[in-house]
């Protein structure tokens, strides 16, 4: 039998690992929320992660509900704290917006449809049951008399702090300047991007990158600078890489470089794992019930994924995901699971940033440069690997990682083989 040259080889892996379809996993989730009265059920949106800095054992996650607002719950799954002044469509987090006067806070935007704009609120640390107040009572929406779906904020690489959100109306993207004012902050248009209708968006500094999750579409990637122009590549389509449908999604931030892009796929009530580097789908896994229960995650309606350590309770990272079919409560809640059991489900398994440590390791937010011990595999530079410095092309691949190194191992095997005749 004639040996394929290395040229063949290549393309015949490659073209394999492209095409090859796994099933999901399983990874068991160990805390949920339990709705209040206050927050009735069948109604969340979005959910965020604030990170306590002082002590984030005490973080919160703030759910988006389109009926009745803002919702502060603790890790252990308690809900805390009501902010009902109007509808929320989604929300976003950020540590460290400077406030005027030189004092700084978590800024808290909530898309929100009665309000008409993005509303401005602030988590104070220090506060009792939830913490969570708007950033002055006379402070108008950013972009005010517009509807949004969608928002998130990130902080970047040039320093400034940046919002995008999903316009509901006509559909597309709006960038956003944010700078402090005497009593809150002033939202800039930067650009409008004709991205279709947004269901989810995450931002990745490190690589310039802007994902959207369009509905009936798939995942883009645009260029993050304002500058970068209006042309999104597609990352993957409905029906390619897995996907079956698109809903909100989170990045993971393993370390600068390294990490995943997590996709909520709601009509497979699984969430699909992408490269960050690569863009190649890793793979996809499910929530479920620890005992081997039937509640299992479906019809997720928001997701965090979260790399630092957030005291004894999630010393290896958190993740957290919507499920909009509860049978536990009766109504729709949140799910919380350490990252270490959604990446031990895989084999080889996924990276955890946080390893544990006795009594648990202290840990930052992967939006604030929050630190931690991490796992760094391969070239730590971001301009190699699968990213790009192109403002508006995909550095992606459709080949996995482990395929990658399967291919690599086969051609130096081929090699050898070569040398020895």
């Amino acid at each position: 039998m004639r040996n394929l040259s290395l040229p063949a080889l290549t393309a015949v892996l490659v073209s394999t690992a492209a095409g090859a379809q796994t099933a999901p996993v399983t990874a068991p989730y160990t805390v949920q929320t339990q709705p209040g009265a206050r927050s009735g059920g069948g109604t969340v949106n979005d959910v965020a992660l604030w990170v306590n800095p002082a002590n984030p054992a005490a973080s919160r996650l703030i759910t988006a509900d389109q009926n009745n607002g803002l919702f502060t719950y603790a890790l252990d799954g308690g809900e805390l704290q009501a902010v009902t002044e109007g509808t929320s469509s989604s929300v976003d987090v950020l540590g460290g917006f400077p406030l005027a006067g030189g004092t700084s806070a978590a800024l808290v935007l909530s898309a929100s449809p009665t309000l008409q704009g993005l509303v401005p609120y602030v988590m104070d640390a220090t506060a009792d049951g939830g913490g969570l107040t708007r950033l002055s009572p006379t402070s108008a929406p950013l972009d005010v008399g517009v509807t949004y779906g969608t928002v998130r904020m990130a902080r970047l690489t040039d320093g400034t702090i940046q919002a995008f959100g999903g316009l509901v109306s006509g559909g597309g993207l709006r960038q956003f300047l944010l700078t402090p004012t005497d009593g809150g902050v002033t939202g800039t248009p930067l650009r409008d991007l004709p991205a279709g209708n947004v269901l989810g968006l995450a931002v990745d500094p490190a690589y310039r990158a802007l994902y959207v999750a369009q509905q009936g579409q798939g995942l883009y990637r645009y260029g993050v600078d304002a500058d970068a122009g209006t042309a999104g590549t597609q990352v993957v389509g409905l029906g390619d890489g897995g996907l079956t449908s698109v809903g909100r999604i989170a990045l993971y931030e393993a370390s600068g470089v390294d990490g995943y892009l997590v996709a909520s796929d709601p009509s497979a009530n699984t969430f699909v794992v992408f490269d960050r580097r690569t863009l190649g789908r890793v793979g996809a896994f499910q929530l479920v019930q620890q005992d081997g229960g039937t509640d299992a995650v479906e019809q997720s309606r928001g997701l965090v994924a979260f790399s630092g350590a957030l005291g004894t309770a999630f010393p290896e990272g958190l993740f957290v995901a919507h499920d909009g079919l509860s049978s536990s409560t009766l109504t729709d809640n949140l799910k919380l699971t350490s990252w270490g059991n959604v990446a031990r489900a895989f084999t080889p398994p996924l990276v955890i940033a946080q390893e544990p440590a006795d009594g648990g390791v202290d840990g930052g937010t992967g939006k604030d440069g929050g630190g931690g011990s991490v796992i760094i595999p391969g070239d730590s530079n971001p301009s190699g690997g699968g990213g790009t410095d192109d403002d508006s092309g995909c550095g992606c691949t459709s080949t996995s990682v482990p395929a990658m190194a399967t291919l690599g191992l086969l051609a130096m095997s081929l090699l050898v083989r070569r040398r020895r005749s």
